[in-house]
C-alpha cells in the first residue's frame, strides 16, 4: 500500500500542480478506484488537498520537506550561488544523485533563450550532465557498477553512453576535479562542473551552463571552484563538520 500511495504522490510534478482522479490514475498506473481510496487517506494526513474535482501536494509535504538534508544544503549554498550568478549571468545548477540520476535542488536561471531541461525537484540521468559526472566519480564503487551495467540513455549524439568511455570520463574527472558537459543532454549547451565536499565527501556537485559556441568555460572554473569553496566552508559552521578543499 505504501508503494501505491507514493505512486500517487509522484504523478504530481511541476507541470502537474493539479490534477482530476482520473489524470492521477493514469499518470500513476493505478485503477481508479485504488487511486481514489489512496487520495483519500492521504487526504485525511494532509499530504494531498482537493480543491473541488482536483487534488494537489498538501502543505504538510512542504512541512517535512523542509526538515532534509538536501534543504538545509539548498539553504546554505543558494546565497553564494547567488553571488556567482550576479558575476556571469549564466544558468548556475546544484544537484545531488540517486540512483542513476541527478536531483536538481535549486536552479537559477540565465537570460539565454536556450532550452534547459532542468527543474527544481527533477531528475536527469548522471551520464549526459556535468553535476552527474562529478557526483558519479565520487560515489562509492558498487554505485558506479550499477550505473554502468544499466542502459545508459542518450539524448543528442555527444551523449556518452558506453561505459567503457563512461569509465574513462569519470576517471579524467576525478583526475582534475571538475567535469564537463558539451551538448550532451542539449545541443549547443556546455557546462562546467564542480564538488562540494563536506567532511571529506562529495555531497552535491554544482554547475555553471553557457552556449556551447562560447568556447570551453575555463575562464568560469576558478570562480566555480571559489564559490564551491565557499560553500563547503558554510557547511562546515552549519553542520559543525569539517570542510575539505576542493
Amino acid at each position: 500500500m505504501l508503494w501505491k500511495a507514493f505512486a500517487v504522490l509522484d504523478a504530481f510534478d511541476q507541470n502537474s500542480r493539479q490534477m482530476s482522479l482520473a489524470q492521477i490514475a493514469r499518470r500513476s498506473g493505478l485503477p481508479k478506484s485504488t487511486a481514489h481510496r489512496l487520495l483519500g487517506m492521504l487526504g485525511q494526513l494532509g499530504a494531498v488537498e482537493r480543491d473541488g474535482d482536483r487534488y494537489r501536494i498538501g502543505l504538510r509535504m512542504f512541512a517535512l520537506s523542509t526538515c532534509s538534508l538536501e534543504v538545509a544544503l539548498r539553504d546554505v549554498a543558494l546565497p553564494h550561488m547567488e553571488a556567482l550568478h550576479r558575476v556571469f549571468g549564466h544558468t548556475l545548477h546544484l544537484a545531488v544523485i540517486q540512483g542513476g540520476d541527478v536531483v536538481y535542488l535549486e536552479k537559477l536561471r540565465s537570460r539565454s533563450a536556450l532550452p534547459l531541461p532542468t527543474v527544481v525537484g527533477g531528475r536527469l540521468p548522471a551520464n549526459l550532465t556535468g553535476v552527474g559526472k562529478v557526483l558519479l566519480a565520487h560515489s562509492p564503487e558498487a554505485e558506479v557498477e550499477a550505473v554502468l551495467a544499466g542502459p545508459l540513455g542518450g539524448r543528442t549524439r555527444n551523449s556518452v553512453t558506453e561505459p567503457v568511455a563512461l569509465r574513462r570520463v569519470l576517471r579524467r574527472v576525478r583526475e582534475l576535479g571538475m567535469a564537463r558537459d558539451v551538448g550532451e543532454a542539449v545541443d549547443g549547451l556546455a557546462c562546467v562542473a564542480v564538488p562540494i565536499r563536506l567532511a571529506g565527501k562529495v555531497v552535491a556537485a554544482m554547475s555553471v551552463a553557457y552556449p556551447a559556441a562560447a568556447g570551453d568555460g575555463q575562464p568560469l572554473v576558478n570562480p566555480l571552484r571559489e564559490t564551491s569553496a565557499a560553500i563547503s566552508r558554510a557547511l562546515e559552521r552549519a553542520t559543525g563538520s569539517p570542510a575539505v578543499r576542493n
